[in-house]
């Protein structure tokens, strides 16, 4: 089916809609304008522009030393690694390549407008995130080429289109976190889908040669993304069509010119693993990988906490997709139900399954315009009336969720990794202030295996001073013990300093559980409360600090002792570092008690 002027209408009620999308999200919808859009893993797959363009370094150190300046004390710059005496980038540079056009264009503005050209000003800021609106759309417009190749009426496919992308989490990715991947990974795996569909039906050399060359950026882009290759055999009619690609091209060593160009698309990594290691390859993700014996599939696509069908139920349309495959052609509903099955189990065995700050199942995103095809061609074949009105009423409802969950995400009131089923429920449809970081903090997750008892552990109960913690100044009489009481005028709990013995000097891994117990006499008193933790050099100078805190949800319990804890990692022990001090704030100036305060350090092994 030609791709013509009906289509070019739809492009342009795209770029409508892009275009408003990212004027509410960023300057009206928010309560301040966004400044910060680089962010999280963006931050490292964006790295490569300013560590090459702006420092004129494959050593990613100047990148970090100008990251720290602008963020937190809790940041730990995670995708940074030293390798042979050079700080490496474990992500990828296939990203920083799609946005090099709009950074360049930031670069040379950044002059005449007075802006230090440091990659990381607001023009900057707002590149990445028109990168990621040009790239999405890119995605779209050839998701619905390529659904044109399945003989799809292109208004339906537009449909689809323009629904799946307002009633799934790539609307938060390509406008709410513009940074990170999988935006980009949607675009450049529709791409390639389309062109090795095109393989299929011409088997054409150029066809076959696109579709090599697109591949090797989306490994470029996210390494993990080979796992489309899975998908491919669902892109052929039959088996006998896949068959012969395969044996004919080999034949006349297509596929060898396919290799090549596969290899060129890879060799920017190349280069510059070979400029920084000496090694062409490298692996980056250090001290992470994957469970494959335990994956937490039900989890994966059913918790409250992450589940892929609880925050995009738009994909709940895989479901009777799947059976009206089965109905068309069982060499369809095998393959694409393999591939499905290869993704699930493999996303949901690595390490951090939830995949730490996100909004919904990410790792999906990227596979999202085969996933629409599906639903598409159980759209096409719906006969009545009803159905196709319940179809339709089902995206209209699932459109809804997700901006107005996109929307709570971004407000802080779903948190961003420590949601449950109470919290789901507590938040479920509510926008009102109260709600806004009413959900507490959950342990962090780490790679390994904790070791089975702690290397130190110490308990204040409050009854008399003990070595390491402050005086117990504030303490009161319950029953038959003491506590310590927390008030307007007493805002932080007696802490305790950790000072490092040269026997724990060098200690990787360090895992910290804090406990204790409250009593909160007035209704949620201490939901503001926090467990604190900071890291100090031999100088005095805080060099990690982070805050959790301690009540997970507000509740109307009064008058109760109940247990608070957190898990949390530290940095490593080397360098500089001399101690380590920990306490509860009490933020708001409440009133409420606190006993039993333990604390327990661990190390894991990886």
């Amino acid at each position: 089916m030609r791709f013509g002027l009906s289509n070019k209408k739809y492009q342009g009620l795209l770029l409508i809609l892009l275009a408003l999308s990212f004027v509410t999200v960023n300057f009206i919808g928010p309560s301040d304008n966004r400044r910060i859009l680089i962010d999280g893993d963006g931050s490292g797959l964006y790295a490569y522009l300013p560590a090459l363009v702006v420092f004129h370094s494959v050593d990613f150190t100047a990148v970090l030393n100008s990251e720290k300046q602008r963020r937190p004390p809790d940041y730990t710059a995670h995708y940074f690694h030293r390798i042979n005496g050079t700080l490496t980038n474990k992500f990828t540079c296939g990203q920083a390549l799609l946005q090099l056009p709009f950074f360049l264009l930031a670069y040379f503005l950044s002059l005449p407008s007075g802006l230090e050209a440091d990659g990381y000003n607001v023009l900057f800021q707002y590149s990445v995130a028109l990168a990621a609106l040009f790239w999405v759309a890119t995605g779209l417009i050839y998701f619905v080429k390529l659904a044109e190749t399945y003989q799809v009426p292109g208004e339906k496919a537009w449909l689809i289109a323009f629904a799946g992308f307002l009633g799934t989490n790539l609307f938060f990715y390509t406008l709410v976190a513009p940074s990170h991947s999988h935006a980009y990974s949607f675009s450049i795996i529709s791409i390639s889908l389309y062109f090795v569909r095109k393989s299929f039906l011409t088997q054409k050399r150029n066809s076959i040669l696109y579709a090599a060359f697109w591949l090797g950026i989306t490994v470029l882009v996210r390494p993990v993304n080979v796992l489309v290759v899975a998908a491919f055999p669902f892109l052929a009619s039959s088996f006998a069509q896949l068959r012969h690609l395969f044996t004919s091209k080999f034949k006349s060593l297509h596929f060898a010119g396919a290799a090549l160009v596969f290899l060129l698309a890879l060799s920017p990594q190349f280069i510059i693993n070979l400029m920084q290691t000496g090694k062409v390859f490298i692996y980056g993700y250090q001290n992470e990988g994957f469970y494959f014996d335990r994956p937490e599939l039900l989890n994966f696509l059913f918790s409250f906490r992450k589940g892929w069908f609880v925050y995009t139920p738009f994909m709940l349309l895989l479901l009777p997709a799947l059976f009206f495959l089965f109905k068309q052609s069982k060499y369809k509903f095998f393959s694409f139900l393999g591939f499905l099955a290869l993704l699930v189990y493999t996303f949901s065995s690595w390490w951090n399954w939830f995949y730490g700050d996100s909004f919904g199942m990410r790792p999906m995103i990227d596979y999202y315009s085969l996933f629409f095809l599906v639903i598409l061609v159980m759209m096409v074949r719906l006969k009545s009336k009803l159905s196709f009105l319940a179809f339709n009423v089902f995206l209209l409802l699932t459109v809804f969720l997700n901006l107005f969950q996109s929307w709570q995400y971004a407000e802080g009131i779903i948190h961003p990794d420590a949601m449950n089923k109470k919290a789901y429920a507590h938040v479920f449809l509510r926008s009102g202030q109260s709600y806004k970081q009413a959900v507490g903090d959950t342990d962090e997750s780490f790679y390994g295996v904790l070791q089975d008892a702690p290397f130190f552990e110490t308990k204040n109960d409050l009854e008399k001073d003990i070595f390491g913690w402050s005086p117990n100044r504030l303490p009161v009489q319950v029953a038959n013990s003491k506590a310590a009481k927390l008030t307007a005028s007493a805002i932080y709990s007696p802490s305790f300093t950790y000072v490092i013995p040269d026997s724990v000097m060098g200690k990787r891994n360090i895992y910290i559980v804090f406990e204790t117990k409250y009593l909160e006499s007035k209704t949620n008193a201490a939901a503001n409360a926090l467990f604190v933790v900071d890291v100090k050099d031999t100088s005095q100078k805080t060099v990690f600090y982070k805050a959790f805190r301690m009540k997970r949800l507000p509740d109307k319990l009064t008058n109760q002792w109940r247990k608070g804890s957190i898990g949390f990692k530290i940095p490593d022990l080397t360098g500089n570092i001399n101690s380590i001090k920990l306490y509860i704030w009490n933020k708001e100036k409440q009133e409420f008690l606190l006993d039993d305060m333990e604390l327990k350090f661990y190390t894991y092994r990886q």
